[in-house]
Order: C-alpha cells, then sequence, then structure tokens
C-alpha cells in the first residue's frame, strides 16, 4: 500500500472515530456537514458532575442549547444574518463552525432564564462557573478580554475572541486539558491566552495527501 493510500486510510478512520476534544473549531476550521454525532456521553456525564455540584453550592442551572447538527446551525445562523446582518457575525457561527456541532459544547442558564438575561441568578451562576468548570473537564470558550482602547473588552463586540464575551457558553474538553487551559491563566481579561491556542486542526494529517503526491 502506498504512501498516499495510508495517508488516505488514516484520515477515513479518523473521521469514522470522530475528532478528539481538543478540535479546533472557529472562523476557518470547520467541521463536515455529515458530522452528526449528537450529544457526547462523555461530555453528558460531566454535564451532570457540574451540575450536581452547582446545585451543592445553592444554584440552579439547565442547558439552554446543547448539540446544534449542521443543518440546524444553517438554520440559525440563516436567523440571525436576517435579523442582524452587521452583528450577527460577532456572536453566531456559520454551520460547520459552531463548537456545538461537537456534542461537547454547552450554552447554559439559570432554568427560566434566557442567557443574555442580566438577573442576578445568571450572574451568580456565571461567577461560579469560571470559578469551578475546570474542575468538570469545561472550559469558557469565550471569556471576557479587555482592551486599553475603545470597545474596552468584549462585552459587545470581539476583542481577542472570535466571539462576544459568552459566560453561558462551555466547552467539554477533559478533566486534563481543562486544568491546564485554567492553569494558563486564560480567565485573565488582559492575558492574550484563549482555549483555541490549545485546540488542533481535524484532521492534522491531511498535509499528508500533498506531501504523497
Amino acid at each position: 500500500m502506498g504512501t498516499r493510500a495510508l495517508a488516505e486510510l488514516y484520515i477515513i478512520l479518523q473521521l469514522l472515530l470522530g475528532p478528539p476534544m481538543d478540535v479546533l473549531v472557529d472562523r476557518e476550521h470547520g467541521l463536515p456537514a455529515w458530522y452528526d454525532p449528537g450529544p457526547h456521553p462523555q461530555a453528558m456525564a460531566a454535564w451532570e458532575g457540574l451540575r450536581e455540584a452547582a446545585e451543592a453550592d445553592g444554584l440552579r442551572i439547565a442547558i439552554y442549547s446543547g448539540y446544534r447538527s449542521y443543518a440546524y446551525q444553517a438554520r440559525l445562523w440563516a436567523r440571525e444574518m436576517s435579523k442582524n446582518p452587521a452583528t450577527a457575525e460577532s456572536y453566531s457561527g456559520r454551520p460547520g463552525h459552531s463548537e456545538h456541532q461537537l456534542g461537547t459544547a454547552f450554552d447554559v442558564a439559570w432554568p427560566g432564564l434566557h442567557v443574555y438575561m442580566a438577573d442576578p441568578r445568571n450572574e451568580r451562576l456565571f461567577a461560579w462557573l469560571a470559578k469551578n468548570a475546570h474542575r468538570y473537564g469545561f472550559v469558557l470558550s469565550y471569556p471576557l478580554k479587555a482592551t486599553e482602547s475603545w470597545p474596552y473588552d468584549n462585552r459587545w463586540m470581539p476583542v481577542h475572541t472570535e466571539y462576544i464575551y459568552e459566560p453561558w457558553h462551555i466547552r467539554f474538553v477533559g478533566h486534563e486539558l481543562a486544568m491546564e487551559i485554567h492553569a494558563a491563566g486564560y480567565l485573565d481579561p488582559w492575558s492574550p491566552v484563549l482555549p483555541q491556542n490549545f485546540y488542533h486542526p481535524w484532521p492534522p494529517q491531511l498535509h499528508l495527501l500533498e506531501e504523497s503526491r
């Protein structure tokens, strides 16, 4: 079997197994339309642990938006673009470029509240997530980041992050990686460190096809 055939077989196996926990999903690196895994079992188990811990600390938490298929994200994107064409890209991902398609990302809020709602209950919950999410294998994908010039932070416009500050958007990356990202200080508003710095495109071996030609 030639080098190219081996490279193709390797890539096919990766596609069948699904992306690793540290796969990079952003505006430049996407997921194929056919990738439709549903909620990730390991992420759901970790979510239950996080939920129970939050409730033990007197908080309530619910999944506002979990797994989204490529098709669902396409409809969501079209809706947001029709409503806010000038700003939609600051808070919504194109189909194939949303972490929600991985099945490991969740938008969470106090039950009955919208994630955007500036309610004391949400604020308490989001503060708890920032302090504790990594203990259960989660990171905040789009943390608060500051700048010395206008707009001063990414609450309304992206600053260092692809999207605006989303204290409700958590992603399961596994306990070890979550602890590493947290230790790197990604939650410091003045630090350039982001969770995406620790991720890798999927599959990273695509260059083998070019090299084998």
